[in-house]
């Protein structure tokens, strides 16, 4: 009876330490997937994604419903469900009004999660099915603490359903990809604005190696555009619109000062793309105005805030882009409705900016990647005007206090939430 009983228990003890002892062996243990219970569930319930973007840090993705009740986005598993703020309309789904909007992956811990769509009335689930050209994003995380994320969306099947899938794991920065671009605007036989002796690709030079080194002590990676006086290409590889794909950056600030044949004009400046929003402009906007003691601009044109300013392609800038192709005899560029007019900002957000430079005029090249639906956050910071006394003078003795609102904004563009869980 004795060895009955002792033989039960080295079964059962045999069953506890079964899982155990093989994941210590290194051998792979049969586990229940995933999400079965969830796509069990689903059957043929499916929304189509027909516009899938990365912002900087913001995700959107954009589709239609199968109805018009009131829908929200989930992350889910097995274990926990994320809800995202949806935007409904006209039997439509996003996560975003503006580019710079949506869900934001530097909240998202570490797990995997399938994309739903539920519905609220009813608490259905749809599955998410990406229908864009886009299938093979990767995005790393900022780095905190020397350590990153990265994010990966892969498309699975399981039972002959298609399903769509978000992966955060800790993964090691690749050697080649960065948090922040700082672009030193200009450069070469390009000096930029001056004022007497002065000039400004001089100052942004010096004001970009500072904050290269303030934000390197915050433990950031960054990678400046150019790192001495010599000229940088607009487009290409390793150009001033190439290095922010190349590096996978969440966030590019081109450091520019301002100038103006009237004397009096002076104060700070951030232009933005077309199609975001205000906030993170504003936030650049007030700490410089705070830190550096200077003034917001008084200038109108193409004002959309204070502080903050957006120009955009007008009639007049058209007549004379169509004006130059007739004379290189090249085909005008079709410039879509409210193109950003800077093109350190529209050449860097691809798609989401609305890129066009696809080489066809002779003085440039191609923009290779003015496609790509992962684009960096880009904002052109014109700090001061050099043609002011008064600027200048601040321009000449606060570069610790111009510096220090820069690293601040930079810091506080990484601290926003949009996810509930």
């Amino acid at each position: 009876m004795k060895k009955i009983i002792y033989f039960i228990i080295f079964i059962a003890l045999l069953f506890v330490l079964y899982k155990p002892i093989k994941e210590k062996l290194g051998i792979s243990v049969e586990e229940k997937f995933l999400y079965e219970d969830i796509l069990n569930t689903i059957n043929d319930k499916k929304v189509e994604v027909d516009r899938f973007t990365i912002y900087g840090k913001h995700l959107n993705l954009e589709g239609t419903l199968p109805n018009n009740d009131s829908y929200t986005l989930v992350l889910k598993n097995n274990e926990e469900e994320i809800n995202v703020d949806t935007i409904v309309n006209d039997n439509k789904f996003s996560l975003a009004k503006h580019i710079n909007e949506g869900l934001d992956l530097e909240l998202l811990k570490n797990g995997d999660y399938i994309f739903l769509l539920k519905n609220k009335t009813n608490e259905d689930y749809y599955n998410l099915i990406n229908k864009t050209d886009y299938h093979n994003n990767i995005y790393y995380t900022i780095t905190k603490n020397k350590k990153n994320n990265k994010i990966t969306f892969p498309e699975l099947t399981f039972n002959d359903i298609n399903y769509w899938t978000i992966n955060i794991k800790e993964e090691k920065l690749p050697s080649d990809v960065y948090d922040v671009v700082i672009d030193p605007g200009h450069g070469g036989v390009d000096t930029g604005a001056g004022n007497g002796s002065y000039h400004e690709s001089k100052f942004t030079l010096e004001y970009s190696k500072a904050l290269y080194d303030a934000l390197t002590e915050e433990g950031l990676k960054v990678k400046l555009t150019r790192e001495d006086g010599n000229a940088i290409e607009h487009y290409g590889e390793g150009s001033r619109t190439g290095i922010p794909y190349e590096t996978k950056a969440k966030l590019m600030l081109s450091i520019h000062l301002n100038s103006s044949n009237g004397k009096d004009q002076n104060g700070v400046e951030i232009y933005k793309a077309y199609n975001d929003n205000n906030d993170y402009a504003k936030i650049i906007a007030k700490n410089i105005v705070d830190e550096v003691g200077i003034n917001y601009s008084i200038n109108t044109m193409h004002q959309v805030d204070k502080g903050v300013y957006m120009r955009v392609y007008s009639k007049y800038d058209i007549e004379v882009l169509n004006n130059e192709a007739k004379r290189n005899n090249y085909e005008p560029f079709d410039i879509p409705d409210n193109a950003t007019y800077y093109y350190f900002i529209r050449e860097t957000g691809g798609i989401l900016t609305n890129a066009f430079s696809d080489g066809r005029n002779p003085k440039y090249k191609e923009n290779l990647y003015r496609k790509y639906n992962q684009a960096v956050e880009a904002y052109l910071c014109e700090l001061a005007y050099i043609s002011n006394s008064k600027d200048l003078k601040l321009i000449l003795n606060n570069q610790n206090q111009f510096v220090k609102a820069l690293k601040n904004s930079v810091l506080a563009y990484f601290q926003n939430t949009n996810v509930e869980s």
